[in-house]
């Protein structure tokens, strides 16, 4: 069984998909947890960013359909069949940004979780797929509509009809992933992310204000002069404004 393994080190908390040797299949208990760990992040005003990613050097090999069978037979059918979409719209609608950490294999409900958040960083190797018309199955779980505003909805759905295989190359160059990370990996992440978790939580949680009024069409510059002068009253970001210029001068 997939468990989720949460950690917290400064201003950055770690969900790690756990699976022991499983390629941290996707469950109904696990996704579960996603929810319920998105619930208590949401109030977390000492954390700036989440970080989803998955054990042993694999991100999720995809939704374990045996125990979503079990669970229909003793759980509403229809609530089971919903935690995929109750995890991704919990990851989605975080305050902090979000990162996937991906590599080996994002099959499936994988990609799903992954297009869930803000940034994408794939280790070179990764490669992804979306079988679930392989399966006669339809990719649901709010899936369809991330990919669409993510990648256009030509390519969106060539990659879904297909059910080929895409690598992080191909990933980074068509827009889903923001990175491919080569070399020492691991040290690169945790480079890039204690950079991003450095900024002004000021400027990080507007910036995820903003972003999600934009996914969901609802976005209005005319608050832009409100969040500029909120910004210029928050104590940490006058610290690191000064901070920049005193790097500039020199």
């Amino acid at each position: 069984m997939t468990t989720l393994e949460t950690a917290t080190t400064g201003a950055v908390t770690t969900l790690t998909l756990s699976g022991r040797g499983k390629r941290n299949p996707l469950t109904p208990a696990l996704l579960s947890a996603i929810v319920s760990a998105c619930d208590d992040l949401r109030v977390r005003d000492d954390v700036r960013v989440v970080v989803l990613r998955g054990a042993e050097g694999v991100f999720s090999g995809g939704a374990d359909l045996m125990s979503f069978m079990a669970a229909f037979q003793t759980t509403d059918r229809r609530t089971v069949a919903d935690l995929g979409r109750r995890a991704g719209d919990a990851l989605a609608s975080l305050p902090q940004i979000t990162v996937a950490l991906i590599e080996g294999h994002c099959v499936g409900g994988g990609v799903v979780l992954a297009a869930a958040c803000d940034l994408r960083w794939a280790a070179e190797g990764a490669w992804f797929s979306i079988p679930e018309l392989d399966i006669g199955l339809p990719l649901t779980w709010g899936a369809l509509p991330r990919l669409v505003q993510l990648l256009g909805e030509s390519r969106a759905l060539e990659l879904v009809l297909s059910r080929r295989r895409f690598d992080a190359k191909e990933a980074h160059a068509m827009g889903f992933v923001a990175a491919e990370l080569s070399g020492d990996v691991e040290a690169t992440f945790q480079e890039r992310l204690a950079a991003l978790a450095s900024l002004p939580k000021n400027a990080l949680r507007t910036t995820k204000t903003q972003t999600l009024a934009i996914r969901a069409g609802t976005f209005d510059s005319t608050t832009d002069a409100d969040a500029l002068l909120q910004a210029l009253a928050d104590p940490e970001t006058a610290a690191h404004a000064q901070a920049y210029m005193l790097r500039r001068k020199r």
